[in-house]
């Protein structure tokens, strides 16, 4: 995994625990929620991100229940995604590249309705960058 899909995997998780206390399996099936199946991360990327995120103050280890772990946002976390939302629309749109490049390198995995989604998305965009 390049240093930008582990960067952009963190802000990923950063958004997802956003308000919420999860478990790296839940955060896992919430991506893929939120990207309609087409990105499912799995537990080997994940979870050295959350340790990494923790390592760096940005998440901590809310609750322990057997071997389950939940995480949050630390005050850190909070701040560093609000500076994300603020400003960051230049990681936003390497981020877009990212998804972009990868829907395209697994498009034949992609079935017809998130094909039709992804095309909607994109007349979208359309109307906004080239009126």
């Amino acid at each position: 995994m390049s240093w930008f899909q582990r960067k952009g995997l963190k802000n990923v998780i950063l958004n997802v625990l956003k308000g919420r206390s999860m478990t790296g399996s839940q955060i896992i099936d919430e991506i893929e929620r939120i990207t309609l199946g087409m990105w499912r991360p799995s537990p080997g990327s994940i979870y050295p991100a959350l340790d990494q995120l923790e390592e760096d103050g940005l998440v901590r280890i809310s609750k322990v229940d057997g071997w389950k772990k939940y995480y949050e946002l630390t005050e850190k976390g909070k701040q560093e995604l609000e500076k994300i939302e603020n400003g960051g629309i230049s990681d936003v749109v390497s981020q877009m590249e990212f998804v972009s490049r990868y829907l395209i390198e697994n498009y034949e995995r992609i079935d017809e309705k998130q094909k039709r989604k992804i095309a909607e998305l994109l007349e979208e965009l359309k109307k906004y960058f080239y009126t």
